[in-house]
């Protein structure tokens, strides 16, 4: 029974690490497939001889750990100068991508009393970016002038993430060489994309909250229920990661904890919201510009409320660091995957991948969860640790 058990475990553990790999090479798959025109066939196979390469480089060979302390921080020093110099070179206004644009247009209504919401960008699109996704870019464009730095600096911050959560050099640097060799995150820097900086900041708040709120114990519920708030204001879908790391703990909580806990949550989203919707014209303006009618646009409600439903089922089974790393990227995975089918099904692929009627880029907001879940799940066995 003992060696049963066992082998079962293994193969929960082994289809754990391959799914999780799997999600990796397929986002990037279709970016390749998507930007590299009529060389992608050749982009593609090349892609995935680098990946088999390095991957056995990285699992099979050991080197002295100067070797990947080096690689490390030259790495992370010189993307981030290399991202600073791109952001700086490519133009905005000649980028297809309006994410940047719809950011920096809610900023200034915001600076200058306006109601951000009906306010066309430079492709003449209404910002769907919820109250403290503009307040992120805020620092940027006020101090830079552009709000693409946002992810030079939050580069940085996922970088302080990886040393954080990985306790030895080799595995430091095996993530940030998964994210070099992502197209999908190299095209979210080079179009001043905001997605994917957005769910390494909620990655970022699952590792401080496991650490100090369920783990140790050493942080209060109120503070963790006003910063809850602040990234659910950020985007809808990060409903998803929130309520598996924390809905247990919540459910945990004795009766006077729940209700500070509501009670500080609906104040702080109220208090934002304020700010943010107050100078609305009139009701009419509110009902027919507004980012929830553009974010809840993208699938049936059906299928939204489906996925919080196997959020709030999955934070009573998970355990550990990894676990909630590993079903948040692949629940997030889901979200996108499935309109993705159903639009392909619809329109088929011409239309979906290289008319864009399909944005891949969604694709992004599980792989900061996905990228952490690979490493943690070759490299170290967290499937037991407990919360």
């Amino acid at each position: 029974m003992k060696n049963l058990s066992l082998f079962t475990t293994n193969i929960s553990e082994n289809r754990r690490k391959y799914s999780t790999v799997f999600i990796y090479l397929m986002i990037n798959a279709l970016f390749i497939v998507k930007y590299g025109e009529k060389y992608n066939i050749v982009l593609l196979v090349s892609y995935f001889v680098a990946i088999a390469g390095l991957s056995f480089f990285f699992i099979k060979i050991n080197l002295k750990d100067i070797f990947y302390k080096s690689l490390f921080w030259i790495g992370v020093i010189s993307f981030f100068i290399f991202s600073i110099f791109l952001n700086y070179k490519v133009d905005g206004n000649s980028l297809n991508v309006d994410r940047w644009s719809a950011m920096e247009v809610g900023i200034k209504a915001i600076l200058n009393g306006q109601y951000p919401y009906n306010i066309p960008d430079h492709m003449g699109w209404e910002s769907s970016n919820l109250p403290m996704l503009i307040v992120l870019g805020m620092p940027f464009y006020l101090l830079f002038g552009s709000v693409g730095y946002l992810q030079s600096f939050i580069f940085l911050f996922f970088c302080y993430l990886i040393f954080k959560i990985f306790n030895n050099y080799k595995q430091r640097s095996v993530v940030l060489i998964l994210l070099f060799l992502s197209p999908s995150y190299l095209w979210e820097v080079y179009v001043k994309s905001d997605l994917f900086s957005n769910f390494v900041l909620i990655c970022g708040f699952t590792y401080l909250i496991w650490r100090r709120f369920l783990s140790e114990k050493r942080m209060k519920s109120e503070l963790v229920s006003f910063f809850t708030a602040l990234l659910f204001l950020t985007r809808l879908s990060a409903i998803i990661p929130l309520t598996i790391l924390l809905f247990k703990k919540f459910y945990d909580l004795s009766v006077n904890e729940k209700l500070r806990f509501i009670v500080v949550f609906v104040l702080s989203v109220s208090v934002i919201l304020y700010i943010f919707f107050h100078n609305v014209p009139n009701i009419d303006v509110l009902m027919r510009h507004n980012p929830l009618m553009i974010q809840s646009a993208k699938q049936p409600l059906l299928l939204s409320f489906s996925y919080i439903v196997l959020a709030l089922i999955l934070s009573f089974k998970v355990k550990s660091l990894f676990e909630i790393m590993y079903w948040s990227g692949i629940l997030l995975f889901v979200c996108v995957l499935v309109p993705f089918i159903m639009y392909f099904v619809e329109f088929g692929y011409t239309e979906m991948i290289v008319n864009s009627s399909f944005d891949i880029s969604f694709f992004n907001m599980g792989m900061p969860f996905i990228l952490i879940s690979i490493v943690l799940g070759i490299f170290k066995n967290n499937y037991k640790e407990s919360k």
